[in-house]
């Protein structure tokens, strides 16, 4: 049986997945990638494309500003492509 963070973590990545579905969005969970981002949400409409990462109601401050600016690296304007390989 998975731990009760890890369950509690995924509760919170599926509410917030169904939230953002609800309103438009395409959502990917990337589930078990240890990545900057447990949720990738995409809007076909505004061609916006949001990286989330999903934390305890609880994350201190400190460690919120950490990995906001470890992470600043991810904001900002892309090129993509979609290929099939």
């Amino acid at each position: 049986m998975p731990n009760k963070n890890y369950q509690k973590g995924r509760r919170k990545e599926w509410k917030v997945r169904k939230e953002l579905e609800i309103n438009g969005w395409i959502v990917l969970r990337t589930a078990g990638s240890h990545g900057f981002a447990d949720l990738i949400a995409i809007n076909k409409s505004t061609k916006r494309i949001r990286f989330i990462q999903c934390k305890p109601d609880n994350f201190s401050k400190k460690k919120l500003e950490e990995l906001m600016e470890e992470n600043k690296f991810i904001n900002g304007e892309y090129t993509t492509n979609f290929e099939v390989i």
